[in-house]
């Protein structure tokens, strides 16, 4: 079995006080497929945990479906905080759950159903940082992401952070 990657960064759209929308952020989703690419070849990951909510989230999702049609062997999982934001699957095409994500699997932290969304999404993420041997990240602010990739490395797993173009 191969090893797993994770992503941890900010929503940077909610940071600077933006109403939530999507913006992808091209050179990021760039650069997170160059390092996705990157682990699967030389790294030997085949399994990728990939968020619901965020724009680094977003855009890490969108490099992770780029990189999954050069190497299909890889394995897409959802890993969610709250059981509210999965959705039935489709019967048009049972590998699209929550909001019409592709992924092959989901994952959902036991501990992540305890508390409010704030605190479920500090289990996901030490979920994450458990079970995980890489973590690409994206922290354009110290917040808690940022913390979580500290976590992270005092664990031993490699945190690849990518910084501003």
């Amino acid at each position: 079995m191969g090893k797993i990657c994770a992503f941890l960064g900010n929503d940077y759209d909610f940071m600077r006080s933006r109403k939530r929308e999507r913006r992808p952020r091209i050179w990021l989703r760039e650069k997170v497929k160059e390092q996705i690419i990157y682990l699967i070849e030389n790294e030997d990951v085949t399994t990728f945990f990939v968020g619901e909510i965020g724009g680094f989230e977003e855009d890490a999702y969108d490099a992770v479906l780029e990189a999954k049609e050069l190497y299909p062997h890889i394995h897409i999982t959802l890993v969610i905080s709250k059981i509210t934001e999965l959705h039935p699957i489709g019967e048009d095409n049972p590998k699209h759950i929550h909001t019409g994500k592709y992924c092959d699997d989901f994952i959902y932290p036991d501990k992540s159903a305890m508390g409010y969304k704030r605190l479920s999404i500090v289990y996901r993420n030490r979920y994450i940082i458990e079970n995980s041997d890489f973590i690409i990240a994206y922290n354009e602010y110290h917040g808690k992401a940022y913390e979580f990739c500290k976590q992270a490395k005092g664990k031993g797993v490699k945190v690849i952070e990518l910084g501003e173009e």
